[in-house]
């Protein structure tokens, strides 16, 4: 009888150590799931906003053909009208772009920011130097939803 008992508690931690392992088996994997998740979307959303640049310089191709510049700083996002419909038509993206500065003696974009859904990309031109940053932003908690 003693057997018995002592075979019986002896599953118990068993039964325990094993579903342990298997949260912490489904806890990585979430972890690693999200983190490749957040790397793939903003991997696309850096080729969006890339995109958007190279849609931009086009439109200032054509706009510089004009005697215009697609630069406006009176518009709160920087583009003068009528970039909306060329960039549209040669980007395809979902996200919001301004351009923060603009060098109008040689025509380049020096500083934009595109943002697509929590992915904020800006890109700076300095020193002859293309550098992208993307940052991924987290939602911390919502109001009134």
């Amino acid at each position: 009888m003693t057997e018995r008992s002592s075979g019986k508690n002896s599953i118990i931690p068993r039964v325990i150590r094993v579903l342990l392992i298997v949260l912490g088996a489904l806890l990585v994997l979430g972890c690693l799931f999200t983190i490749f998740r957040i790397r793939i979307q903003a991997n696309q959303s850096l080729r969006d906003a890339k995109n958007v640049y190279m849609a931009l310089n086009a439109a200032q191709i054509e706009f510089y053909s004009k005697g215009e510049s697609i630069f406006d700083p009176s518009n709160y996002r920087g583009i003068s009208t009528g970039v909306d419909d060329i960039v549209s038509t040669l980007a395809d993206s979902n996200g919001e772009y301004r351009i923060i500065s603009y060098d109008s003696k040689n025509h380049i974009i020096k500083e934009m920011i595109y943002q697509n859904n929590n992915y904020y990309i800006t890109f700076k031109f300095d020193n002859g130097r293309n550098d992208w940053t993307v940052r991924y932003l987290m939602p911390v908690y919502l109001i009134g939803e």
